[in-house]
């Protein structure tokens, strides 16, 4: 997508605060807005402290230095390098925190004046995540970034990047693009159950240390009782459960004098475009089972064939990222006044265009024929037969692998 004059002149001298900026999207995001605007003013990188490396050696090694930044690297040449410490600065820090966990007063008032935009891209995105780490990414680091925005003095809008799997079973069948606080039924309760959340998790967490169980046994226990939280609630994982509750925490400001925008991607998946199709970091949405395919590991499945997957490249959501701010902060005289659109869901719109499970296999599986994976612990490709019942599922297991002992 080429973005419009207009688009790309409004992004001009803005300094930006980039959340989670390692991960897979704010990546894609600040690659674009370097690409298509190199007159950004600056751009504040937060990352997590992984190891004792700097937090330039981490942006070299985990953001720029990625074959992403390749179309921008050979069109910067030589100058590349200087570009990129001009236009970034990373930080380490961790939205898991008050402040967002930056020491530096200095540095911190600086990003207090100087900061227009805020972009919260930070989330752990595994859906069985350990309770303690989900909530204080999810829930908290919301909580957090917006907490740190609002005392920024030139604020201009923030952005906060949901999922479209915050709804649940309470929920009707159509989710518009309103705040939670708007569908849920009950919904000013949850305010009230995040704390009782937090006190339950630590209550739990703190009985673990003193039985002094291994740290693989605490991991499976913060687990288990995230899942079993969500879904005690309504929701199917831990990762829907605190990222909904991420933005019932965000809801109530979403009237204030700046603009607060919400946008709620589908699955992601790899680039289409931009920088280059097929950019893909790590198992998003639907891999496992397309690279199941390819190993010859996915030779069954169980469900239905006709289910349908909603899925949107990485870069189509970026693009959609950039306007929806754009939008926002152009129009921010509008929203003041009480206007609630500012929610955004970022999808491939399943019912134009469907993507069913037993098509993505059979492209899978025509794929790999043609282009077969190399190496090792790679099995015979074959297409992939649906069980509709369980019934019929273990019916084949006990025709096909059950060996019948006789005496």
């Amino acid at each position: 997508m080429e973005f419009n004059g207009s688009i790309v002149q409004s992004l001009e001298n803005k300094i930006i605060l980039v959340t989670g900026a390692t991960g897979y999207l704010a990546k894609l995001f600040v690659e674009k807005l370097l690409r298509v605007q190199p007159n950004v003013k600056h751009l504040f990188l937060l990352l997590r402290a992984a190891d004792a490396s700097s937090p330039t050696q981490r942006l070299n090694n985990d953001v720029t230095g990625k074959e992403l930044f390749r179309v921008l690297r050979e069109k910067r040449g030589l100058g590349f390098d200087y570009f990129i410490s001009e236009k970034v600065t990373p930080i380490f820090g961790d939205v898991s925190l008050e402040n967002l966990g930056i020491e530096d007063s200095d540095l911190e008032k600086k990003m207090h004046k100087e900061i227009h935009l805020v972009a919260n891209f930070a989330a752990t995105t595994n859906f069985h995540e350990r309770y303690d780490v989900a909530l204080a990414v999810n829930t908290m680091g919301a909580k957090h970034v917006l907490d740190f925005a609002e005392k920024c003095e030139n604020l201009e809008m923030i952005l906060h990047v949901s999922t479209a799997f915050v709804c649940n079973a309470e929920m009707p069948e159509v989710i518009l693009e309103k705040p939670l606080s708007q569908i849920l039924k009950e919904s000013s309760k949850f305010l009230y159950v995040i704390e009782e959340e937090k006190k339950l998790m630590q209550h739990r967490l703190d009985g673990l240390k003193a039985e002094q169980v291994s740290k693989k046994q605490e991991t499976a226990a913060m687990k288990e009782l995230g899942l079993e939280r969500a879904k005690f609630y309504g929701w199917p994982n831990t990762y829907a459960f605190t990222k909904a509750l991420g933005e019932m925490i965000i809801g109530p400001h979403l009237k204030t004098n700046f603009p607060v925008v919400i946008v709620r991607p589908t699955g992601v998946t790899g680039t289409y475009r931009e920088p280059f199709p097929g950019w893909i970091e790590g198992f998003k949405a639907l891999d496992p089972m397309v690279v199941g395919v390819g190993r010859g590991k996915l030779p069954c499945f169980l469900g239905d064939y006709e289910s349908l997957f909603d899925i949107i490249p990485g870069d189509m959501v970026v693009n959609a990222i950039i306007v929806a701010m754009v939008n926002a902060k152009a129009n921010s005289h509008i929203y003041s006044d009480g206007d609630d659109n500012l929610i955004y869901h970022i999808s491939s719109s399943a019912h134009r265009e469907p993507t069913r499970l037993i098509k993505l296999l059979e492209y899978a599986y025509d794929y790999f024929c043609k282009n077969p994976l190399m190496g090792r612990d790679i099995g015979e490709i074959v297409k992939p037969v649906f069980f509709p019942t369980m019934s019929s599922f273990q019916e084949h297991v006990h025709n096909n692998y059950v060996v019948t002992m006789k005496f």
